[in-house]
C-alpha cells in the first residue's frame, strides 16, 4: 500500500501539479487524494471498489500505469482473506478452552431452605383478587342496563304524548343539517381553491426539460430558484439563450460538491448532504434556463421553495443538461 502511496505522490510532483489541481482534474475531493498519498487507506474499509476508480482516474491524469488501482484491490483481498482466517482460528480456540472451563466450574445449586408458614408463590390469592375484580364489573354492567332500560321506557312514553312536537323538531334538525352541510361543502371548496391557486404547476416534457407556472394572481416581481448539487460536477450556467455564462455573487461557473465524496446511490437520497446554490430572477424578463453538468446525478431544484418532482430517468449522467421552461 505504501509503495502505491508513494508512486502516486512521486508522480503529480514531477508532472509539477497541485493536489488542488489534480481534484480538479478528476472530479475527486482533495480529502481522498490527500488520504491516498498519505497512504490512510483504512479509511475506505467497505468502498474498495470505489477507491480502485479513484485510483485509475489519478493514474490516467499522472500518465503513470493504471495496473495500480489492480494491484491495490488484490492487495486488499488478500488482507481481507487472511483477517477471516485469523478470526476463523481465534473462535476455534476460544471456543474449545471456554466450554471446558465451563465444565471445570460447574457447581450444584444450593437449595435454600424454606420457613414454614412463607409460600413462595401467592397463587392462590391471585385467583381471589381476580374473582373480586370480575364481580364488580359484572355488577357496574347490570346497573347501567337496568338503569338504560328505565330510562328507555320513560322517553317511549314521553314520546307518545308528543308526537307532533317531537316530529316538528326533527323536521327542524333536519333542515338545520342540510343547511350546515351546505355551508360546510362551499366552505371547504374555497379552501381547496385557495390552495391550489397558490401552487406552482410543473409539466415534464422530456428527460431534464421541465416548465413550470406561477400560480395566478402571482403578484410578484421576482421568483427565487435553488439549486441543491449533491455529487460533485463542473456546472455552467445560460439565461435566455445566451451564450455567455450567468454568474452573480452566488453563483459562479465552476465545480460544486467537489469536497462531499458521495457514492452515487447516496447522492440520490432526498436527504443526502448538498452544495446549494440560491438565484432570483425578474418574472417578467425570465424566460427559460439551461443548465450544463459533467455529472447530472441527483441534483435537486425548489421554485419559491416548492420542489419539484424529478423522476428516475432525470437523474441520468448521459442527460448533460437541465432546462427549466416558464409558461407565461
Amino acid at each position: 500500500m505504501d509503495k502505491i502511496s508513494e508512486k502516486i505522490k512521486a508522480a503529480r510532483i514531477a508532472k509539477g501539479v497541485t493536489i488542488e489541481e489534480v481534484a480538479e482534474a478528476t472530479l475527486l475531493s482533495v480529502n481522498i487524494i490527500k488520504d491516498i498519498e498519505d497512504g490512510a487507506f483504512e479509511r475506505f474499509v467497505g468502498d474498495e471498489l470505489y477507491v480502485k476508480m479513484y485510483l485509475k482516474k489519478i493514474a490516467r491524469y499522472l500518465e503513470i500505469d493504471e495496473t495500480i488501482a489492480d494491484d491495490y484491490y488484490a492487495i486488499t483481498r488478500e488482507i481481507k482473506k487472511a483477517d477471516l482466517k485469523d478470526l476463523e482460528n481465534k473462535k476455534e480456540d476460544i471456543g474449545s478452552v471456554t466450554f471446558v472451563d465451563k465444565v471445570k466450574n460447574i457447581q450444584p445449586t444450593k437449595k435454600q431452605p424454606t420457613r414454614k408458614g412463607v409460600y413462595e408463590d401467592h397463587y392462590i390469592l391471585r385467583y381471589v383478587k381476580y374473582a373480586i375484580v370480575i364481580i364488580i364489573v359484572i355488577a357496574i354492567i347490570i346497573v347501567l342496563g337496568y338503569s338504560f332500560v328505565f330510562t328507555k321506557s320513560n322517553d317511549s312514553s314521553f314520546k307518545n304524548s308528543n308526537t307532533s312536537k317531537t316530529e316538528t323538531s326533527e323536521t327542524l334538525k333536519k333542515k338545520t343539517t342540510e343547511t350546515d352541510k351546505k355551508k360546510t361543502t362551499k366552505s371547504d371548496t374555497t379552501k381547496k381553491d385557495e390552495q391550489t391557486s397558490t401552487e406552482i404547476t410543473f409539466t415534464k416534457n422530456a428527460d431534464g426539460d421541465y416548465s413550470f407556472k406561477l400560480p395566478d394572481g402571482y403578484d410578484q416581481e421576482t421568483f427565487k430558484l435553488k439549486v441543491d448539487f449533491t455529487f460533485a460536477t463542473r456546472v455552467d450556467l445560460h439565461v435566455n439563450g445566451d451564450p455567455n455564462s450567468y454568474q452573480t455573487d452566488t453563483f459562479k461557473r465552476g465545480v460544486y460538491s467537489g469536497s462531499l465524496a458521495p457514492s452515487m446511490s447516496d447522492a440520490l437520497k432526498d436527504d443526502s448532504a448538498c452544495e446549494s446554490v440560491e438565484l432570483e430572477f425578474n418574472v417578467n424578463d425570465f424566460q427559460y434556463l439551461e443548465f450544463s453538468y459533467s455529472w447530472n446525478i441527483g441534483h435537486r431544484y425548489y421554485i419559491n421553495d416548492q420542489k419539484l418532482p424529478l423522476e428516475e430517468s432525470d437523474h441520468n449522467n448521459t442527460i448533460k443538461t437541465f432546462k427549466l421552461t416558464m409558461v407565461k
